[in-house]
């Protein structure tokens, strides 16, 4: 990078944050750099392709291509700032985008991990992502909506009030939801479901 080059680099650009990220898709305001929200940007000048991240964005994509052969949920581990968030990010942008963003991705991941003809349309799945060390855990005490639950944000994400008010009562349970609940919510859609900070 010539900025390292020059001695002006300023690694701050380069904190990950999904929720920033989704903020920006949401038309929400969003003080990330425009490395991680420019889509094209991020693959062409902010992405290393490592054999990991291509495995997992080649797997996800054929999942959401219809490929039941792959695996449906991943749970990714590295060391701290392994390239968790990263990783989800590059999906999030993959989510929204699908072909529309294919030859800067392809530029970065190669042709092998993806190919155009395979990626959806844009619009056709719908991007959940959630940053569990920022989702509040007790019950807001004013009257705007804002879910203290995994399985509320899910729901409020995927349909927005509408959605989430036809679920309010197992979205707001601290238990897992039941088939009722997860039919609701998912059936008829294809999602891309990504969960950064669990734990928390």
């Amino acid at each position: 990078r010539p900025d390292i080059l020059s001695g002006a680099f300023n690694p701050e650009i380069f904190t990950a944050s999904l929720s920033q990220v989704m903020a920006h898709y949401r038309g929400g305001s969003s003080q990330v750099s425009s490395l991680y929200t420019d889509a094209e940007l991020f693959f062409r000048e902010a992405t290393f392709p490592t054999d990991g991240l291509r495995m997992l964005v080649s797997e996800v994509l054929a999942r959401l291509g219809g490929d039941n052969g792959v695996p449906a949920i991943y749970r990714l581990e590295t060391a701290f700032g392994g390239g968790k968030t990263h990783a989800l990010i590059a999906l999030v942008h993959l989510g929204f985008f699908g072909a529309y963003i294919a030859e800067a991705a392809r530029a970065c991941l190669d042709t092998q991990v993806i190919d155009p003809a395979a990626l959806h349309q844009p619009g056709t799945v719908q991007v959940v992502g959630i940053a569990g060390d920022e989702m509040p855990v007790h019950p807001p005490q004013d009257a705007a909506l804002v879910p203290y639950t995994l399985w509320g944000e899910i729901a409020l994400q995927i349909g927005g009030e509408d959605l989430y008010r036809q679920v309010e009562i197992e979205a707001g349970s601290r238990a897992a939801p039941g088939k009722a609940f997860l039919e609701r919510v998912f059936a008829g859609r294809k999602v891309l479901l990504l969960l950064d900070e669990l734990a928390q």
